[in-house]
């Protein structure tokens, strides 16, 4: 059961109904001459101890528990807060829920080697809004098109015999 309560439709999230789902967070670039880039995850690092708490399950619980969740869906920060908007107005703050520091917190875990993840590059400036700003739907959808068939392909890579891969790992 999740600890967000029923939504203004009576829905309840079901935390963990799709754990194989990805959750797409904005990578700033290191220097001036590069693009920003995205860092997709498993949802699990969502739990990391080093991910402010109680956002950090809070978040889990929206991204694998949302009743529209698909299997291999990518999503981002932007469509949580879409989401979100089906619970009372005040309901990230009350939680004490700050997408943005849960966000950085598993960035830099990814940064120290802490946690798997796929960093993807190229996003025009246009795409590096969209991942922000919830608003920017249309352009959030192009880019989650895009961004799957990489996540698809880096994943195919995965699963071949020379990958190196062991019995029992994870993709991410």
């Amino acid at each position: 059961m999740s600890q967000l309560g029923a939504n203004a439709l009576g829905g309840v999230l079901e935390p963990g109904r799709v754990p194989d789902c990805y959750l797409g967070l904005r990578v700033d670039p290191a220097d001036d001459a590069q693009a920003a880039g995205v860092l997709v995850v498993a949802p699990a690092a969502l739990l990391y101890p080093a991910v402010p708490q109680p956002g950090g399950t809070l978040l889990y619980e929206l991204v694998t528990g949302h009743p529209d969740r698909t299997p291999q869906q990518l999503v981002f920060i932007a469509d949580l807060a879409v989401e979100l908007r089906a619970w009372p107005a005040d309901t990230w703050s009350k939680a004490r829920v700050d997408p943005h520091a849960a966000a950085s917190a598993v960035v830099a875990g990814w940064q120290r080697g802490d946690l798997p993840g796929l960093r993807l590059d190229g996003l025009t400036a246009q795409e590096a809004l969209a991942l922000e700003r919830p608003a920017m739907t249309y352009v959030r959808e192009q880019l989650r098109e895009r961004l799957a068939w990489q996540l698809r392909r880096a994943w195919r890579r995965w699963l071949h015999p020379t990958s190196g891969r062991r019995s029992g790992d994870r993709f991410l």
